[in-house]
């Protein structure tokens, strides 16, 4: 049985979102929902969907079996209340909300409803990080004690930066909060827990008011370091390469580099370097992962399981967000496992 899906928003990432869903098994949707009619009638065009600007007319037009939320933060508390009060499951972009609080009250606002709520944080489901996953798991590089992650997209120069997303130009904080909650997540995929971080920020092009600028040390709580050095200013050959940057892992069997095009080299202990080869799908953005990611939406609500990005799960990577921000701004180590002492500014 195939099941219908309503997504609320028709913005840049909405448009990569239907992209995806059009080679989703097992689900389709089957209208887009935005502030105005007119502003959804475009991608429901380009897609064969229907389009509306009311929710209520939406719902009794369509009755869909759920609702994949793609809006800015400041409107996924609004509409997940409006689809779980209807008990409908949600799929919902991140950041999950504007602040802490918000994005706890979300996740209660499902559980206490009962209502399943996945995070779609497609990040950690790029071909490249299953695959490295896949590998230490496999135990090929041994006991992995040190983690580096570079993120280069090469488009935040200049005088009018972001021209595929120019909101970002306004946001007050920026690079964690919107790009570095994907690399804390996946770090946290591949390493497990956070126990305690470390964070510099900085804001390098005058023309935006968040950092664009960030150096982020961690400790895991299986004995791991990892270190976040993330900028989005530096001149790239290749802006927004497919994997935003580079990766280098070393372990006690082994090291692993990660390339800007998704490419894989291993080095065994006492071994010689070698190109590791998998599979990178052709299809879907960025080695595939928004497929992935609705994939696996679509499969849980089929064949019964736990979402990986579950909102009580993934608010330990929303938590490692302002902690990052609480340590910046006191210059000093903050631990996880505390309550998190700072609000995003208005």
């Amino acid at each position: 049985m195939t099941i219908k899906g309503l997504i609320v928003g028709a913005g840049h990432f909405a448009d990569i979102q239907l992209e995806a869903w059009a080679e989703v098994q097992g689900a389709r949707i089957v209208g887009v929902l935005s502030r105005t009619r007119e502003d959804a009638q475009p991608l429901a065009d380009k897609y064969g969907l229907e389009a509306f600007g009311d929710w209520e007319h939406a719902l009794d037009a369509l009755s869909p079996d759920f609702i994949d939320i793609c809006t800015p933060p400041p409107s996924h508390l609004h509409y997940t209340r409006l689809a779980a009060d209807r008990g409908l499951p949600i799929l919902c972009q991140k950041p999950l909300a504007p602040s802490l609080q918000e994005a706890e009250e979300l996740v209660a606002y499902c559980e206490e409803r009962s209502v399943p709520l996945m995070v779609n944080e497609n990040w950690r489901w790029q071909a490249w990080y299953r695959e490295i996953k896949t590998m230490m798991d496999a135990g090929m590089l041994g006991e992995v004690y040190s983690a580096y992650m570079a993120m280069r997209p090469g488009d935040g120069w200049g005088e009018q930066p972001y021209s595929v997303q120019p909101y970002f130009r306004e946001m007050k904080q920026f690079l964690i909060y919107e790009t570095g909650i994907h690399y804390l997540d996946t770090y946290r995929y591949l390493f497990g827990e956070i126990e305690s971080l470390y964070c510099q920020l900085r804001t390098i092009n005058p023309v935006i008011q968040g950092e664009d600028l960030a150096m982020v040390h961690l400790n895991f709580t299986s004995g791991a370091t990892g270190l976040y050095d993330a900028n989005r200013v530096t001149y790239m050959e290749q802006v927004r390469s497919p994997v935003y940057g580079w990766m280098t892992l070393e372990g006690t069997s082994g090291k692993l580099r990660l390339e800007e095009d998704g490419a894989i080299y291993f080095t065994p202990r006492d071994g010689q370097e070698r190109r590791h080869e998998y599979h990178i799908p052709a299809k879907g953005w960025k080695g595939g992962c928004t497929i992935a990611t609705q994939q696996h939406f679509v499969d849980v609500l089929r064949d019964g399981g736990v979402f990986e990005t579950n909102g009580r799960d993934y608010m330990a990577s929303v938590r490692a967000v302002y902690a990052c921000y609480e340590s910046a701004a006191k210059q000093q180590v903050v631990v996880l496992n505390r309550k998190i002492d700072y609000k995003i500014k208005e």
